[in-house]
């Protein structure tokens, strides 16, 4: 179903043209104000130009993936369950254990809604966000240094509706934060790992794969080096994504190690095509396209760009 979906979407696509990643909306703990995605240029341009941390989703999809590569289930889809509703250019993912108990936790109350506004976010939008909490622009009265927000680790995410859910979600083995930072919960239950640096090391790793003759350190700190790499960088993904070593297993599944969306794929799914694949490392990384009736613009974009011409 996804494959045609995929296939159909995306021809049409090409012939109508597809659009920049949505804008991104204003909320408790992400955004300034809203303000159209940058078509291209770097990090540092998008710090300049923008408010909007949908600048560097590119980017940001390639991180993710490539810390997936690093440590397979860091970055899990969350699906959509119960009455829960993601913002517009959040990235719904969780380290597994987490995800699958505010899945479970929404399966057992299909009637109490949730928003969530903010959960998986990368060192670039951290890097957005600290830069621009330094010269006080945007909106954003503070901002951690990148490599040290709870965001960035797979085990934070927050809600507005925090009050109706605090119990619930305690008994499921998550932290709330309290009065400071009321829409904000931590998972710290069973199975969670401590990952605060990775996304910084999947950045790191993205740069020397793209920059062979000016190569840092892959040591997950966050640096000065790191610092000028990421502000030179390109905005909308580096021309090589993420790869994985388990990949390289399968012929089919290899051809995909320069796709900037590839995820960790195991060897059992050497039996699949490559566009499967592909169509799946996208669900894996925008939840949103995996549902039925989601696969929009913005999918057939990152299809477009990321996967071989065959798939589409």
């Amino acid at each position: 179903m996804a494959s045609l979906r995929f296939s159909v979407f995306v021809a049409t696509a090409l012939l109508v043209g597809c659009s920049s990643a949505d804008s991104e909306s204003r909320d408790e703990t992400d955004d300034g104000v809203q303000q159209d995605s940058l078509a291209g240029g770097t990090v540092g341009q998008a710090v300049q130009n923008s408010c909007d941390t949908s600048s560097v989703r590119g980017l940001s999809l390639q991180i993710i993936a490539e810390g997936n590569c690093l440590k397979p289930g860091a970055y899990t889809a969350v699906p959509k369950a119960g009455k829960v509703t993601f913002g517009s250019n959040v990235f719904a993912n969780m380290q597994k254990p987490g995800r699958d108990q505010l899945v479970a936790a929404l399966n057992a109350n299909p009637n109490k809604a949730m928003g969530i506004n903010s959960m998986l976010r990368t060192v670039a939008q951290q890097y957005l966000l600290y830069s621009w909490y330094q010269a006080g622009r945007c909106g954003i009265g503070l901002a951690a240094k990148p490599g040290n927000s709870n965001h960035e680790t797979g085990l934070a995410f927050d809600t507005s509706q925090y009050d109706a859910w605090k119990s619930i979600l305690k008994a499921r083995g998550f932290r709330w934060l309290g009065s400071s930072d009321p829409v904000h919960f931590d998972y710290v239950g069973s199975g969670a790992k401590d990952y605060q640096g990775l996304d910084v090391q999947a950045f790191q790793r993205l740069w020397n794969r793209n920059n062979p003759g000016d190569k840092i350190d892959e040591d997950g700190l966050w640096g000065p080096n790191t610092s000028a790499r990421m502000n030179k960088s390109p905005a909308a993904g580096f021309a090589k994504g993420a790869t994985c070593a388990a990949a390289a297993e399968s012929t089919e599944v290899a051809a995909l190690d320069d796709l900037g969306l590839l995820g960790d794929v195991p060897a059992s799914q050497s039996e699949k095509t490559a566009c499967d694949v592909c169509v799946e490392s996208i669900c894996a990384v925008d939840s949103t396209c995996c549902d039925d009736l989601a696969w929009d613009a913005t999918c057939a974009a990152h299809a477009e760009s990321r996967c071989q011409k065959e798939c589409f």
